[in-house]
């Protein structure tokens, strides 16, 4: 029979921000095989796939075994390293996970509060922490999968705005295209873009709610 073992997930404090030092945790259990034999690169460590997976050793040996060139075996016990167990099988369970909401401390133009919301996924959460392929197997010992930040630098975010900025400028230079309500909301995106540095300067940038990009002819 699968194992059934209750475990908790480390929570970061907000998304995307590697630190869990509020100690936040999501309940989960762990409903899988006892042991993995899984295999990995031997020059980065990082765990390739999973070979065979069992309830006992017995069955575990009964399995496959090959292993590709380059790569070494080794067998995860999810019952002491029950997180990446959970992370390589996804066979977890965490029932309904509270989303995150956080206010700016910003203002919209109706002088409304702005807010940023994440939705966790339930019974998905693991994936969204971490980066898939990512865990090891090094020194004897399985090491953890790297944290999940997210895809977009704050530098390539800066080139962004810059770049639509000057298509802004671009686009109202074409005076004989657009008409005046037009040219007006060109205007209005391009004033919104140039105070995002100050406005937003607290801000992490994936956070930034942006208006409707105008359109361009």
């Amino acid at each position: 029979m699968p194992m059934n073992k209750s475990f908790n997930i480390p929570m970061p404090n907000k998304p995307y921000v590697d630190d869990f030092s509020e100690n936040k945790v999501q309940a989960a259990t762990y409903i899988g095989p006892r042991y993995l034999k899984v295999q990995y690169n031997n020059d980065t460590k990082y765990i390739a796939n999973i070979i065979n997976e069992g309830d006992t050793m017995e069955d575990l040996n009964d399995g496959p075994a090959a292993v590709m060139e380059g790569h070494t075996s080794t067998v995860i016990d999810a019952d002491s390293d029950t997180l990446v167990a959970a992370y390589l099988t996804n066979a977890y369970e965490t029932g309904e996970v509270a989303d995150h909401s956080e206010d700016l401390g910003t203002t919209d133009a109706n002088g409304d509060a702005e807010t940023w919301e994440y939705v966790w996924n339930d019974n998905g959460v693991i994936h969204q922490i971490y980066l898939q392929g990512t865990a090891k197997f090094e020194n004897n010992a399985v090491v953890a999968p790297e944290f999940r930040g997210h895809a977009i630098t704050r530098d390539s975010f800066n080139e962004t705005i810059t770049n639509q900025i000057d298509q802004c400028t671009a686009e109202l230079a074409r005076d004989d295209v657009y008409t005046d309500d037009e040219k007006v909301a060109i205007t209005t995106y391009k004033t919104f873009l140039e105070g995002i540095s100050t406005k937003y300067a607290a801000v992490d940038h994936w956070k930034i709610p942006f208006p409707q990009f105008p359109d361009f002819k």
